[in-house]
């Protein structure tokens, strides 16, 4: 390989993916689905609880639940609350990182094998993509393996960096007591 091959490797994200953080993001997407049903329910079985408790929306339980009392419902109700946010935030990185896909034209076919396969949660195997795709099952394995690195390589090398060096700003600019800048915080 030349030294201008070598050089252009360094701006290839699919490159720099490790099989470790390969193996990890097809862990992540394989959760996508089952964590947005799951965030779903719990936010349906959220909204049912708060009407049958006081015949509110879950706006205005939260609102009476900060002036309430008692310690126990409190923490149980910060505790789902928590959860439910983790969850969001998980699946939140996982869209961010596939609008990065979406907008790069070299990898526009890339884009819809991985929305179709791992962000429909209706979508529950390979089968279903490539059906649903209309292409044959031997291009969809052909080409998922480059998606899913493609994906990688977004999730660790943009990403994640970015997300680390947003909350980085914030933990600094919040213990200097200086407001975040503008558009440095989502």
């Amino acid at each position: 390989m030349s030294k201008f091959q070598e050089y252009l490797k360094k701006f290839d994200l699919t490159a720099q993916v490790t099989d470790e953080e390969l193996a990890k993001t097809q862990a992540l997407l394989r959760l996508y689905a089952p964590v947005m049903r799951q965030a779903a329910r719990n936010l349906d079985e959220f909204e049912e609880e708060c009407y049958e408790m006081r015949s509110q929306s879950i706006t205005d339980f939260i609102n009476l639940a900060i002036d309430y009392d008692n310690d126990a419902d409190r923490k149980r109700i910060a505790g789902r609350l928590a959860s439910m946010g983790h969850s969001m935030q998980l699946l939140s990185l996982l869209e961010e990182t596939l609008l990065f896909v979406k907008n790069d034209p070299a990898y526009e076919d890339c884009y819809e094998l991985l929305r179709t396969r791992y962000f429909d949660v209706y979508c529950k195997s390979n089968e279903d993509s490539f059906l649903t795709l209309g292409i044959s099952s031997a291009t969809y394995y052909r080409n998922i393996k480059k998606a899913v690195r493609v994906f990688a390589g977004n999730l660790w090398c943009v990403v994640i960096p970015d997300l680390m060096i947003r909350e980085q700003l914030k933990e600094q600019s919040q213990g200097q007591g200086i407001p975040c800048a503008q558009g440095l915080e989502r």
